[in-house]
């Protein structure tokens, strides 16, 4: 099950299994906020290349408005993901 949600000043938090079937129900939430955002990625057990595809979205928007994404408290696991992808870079991940 997975699970996203916003709080005030650009807190986004996401737990479970981003994949696929949920990358819609995201995206819509996602582009729903501006401003530099910052996603706790605590509860993220996997995520998929759609759920990846997602944050990108978000990134190249956030960023193209001057602002900032960063991604904190990956498990060693979902960081895996992102590096093997090449993204740890990109991405302001910590």
């Amino acid at each position: 099950m997975f699970e996203i949600r916003v709080e005030d000043g650009g807190q986004v938090f996401v737990s479970g299994r981003f994949d696929a079937a949920e990358s819609e129900r995201a995206l819509l939430i996602l582009r729903g906020l501006s401003g530099p955002l910052v996603v706790d990625c605590t509860g993220l057990d996997y995520i998929s290349s759609a759920g990846i595809a997602v944050l990108m979205d978000t990134f190249k928007r956030v960023t193209s408005g001057g602002h900032s994404l960063r991604l904190v408290n990956l498990s060693p696991r979902v960081k895996n993901v992102f590096t093997y992808a090449g993204l740890d870079k990109l991405l302001g991940i910590q």
